[in-house]
């Protein structure tokens, strides 16, 4: 009986030191989520992208950028991780880059470009299209914590 106490502790402590190669542990019959992390992007949705683009329309395709680096504004970072129950993480780094007229120059990172031509169904005409008006986002506009410090500070600009 104390053997198989003790060949069972010391199972548990050997298992405790199997570590994955991500520094995770493996243990059996333990369920692992999805873990999935940024902005989802897709095909589709970088398909979609047209050199000219203002940031609205850009930002209405593939959402809010994850990373927007206060010294180069004119770059916007998108990364996308996911890890399916334990699995080899999956990861897309994509980087969408603006002039000085705030207008989409270019896309780099983790994107396949095809050398097919466009099919003319996938076009998308002007009437199917979704059109973000320009002035429907004001930059001007204050958030909480402007909103706030005016409220304890009234008067001072």
């Amino acid at each position: 009986m104390k053997n198989t106490v003790l060949l069972c502790i010391s199972l548990i402590f050997l298992s405790a030191c199997a570590r994955t190669f991500d520094g995770g542990y493996k243990v059996p019959l333990l369920y692992e989520i999805d873990i999935q992390q940024g902005n989802v992007i897709e095909q589709d949705m970088i398909n979609k992208l047209k050199p000219g683009m203002d940031k609205n329309q850009v930002k209405f395709i593939m959402g809010t950028p994850v990373i927007v680096d206060p010294f180069h504004n004119e770059r916007w970072e998108y990364i996308f991780s996911f890890q399916e129950g334990g699995g080899v993480r999956d990861q897309r780094h994509i980087t969408l880059h603006f002039n000085e007229d705030e207008k989409l120059t270019h896309v780099s990172g983790d994107i396949e470009i095809s050398d097919a031509p466009r099919v003319e169904d996938s076009i998308v005409t002007e009437d199917e299209a979704i059109i973000v008006p320009e002035g429907s986002y004001d930059k001007d506009e204050k958030g909480f914590f402007g909103r706030l410090w005016d409220k304890v500070t009234p008067g001072e600009d």
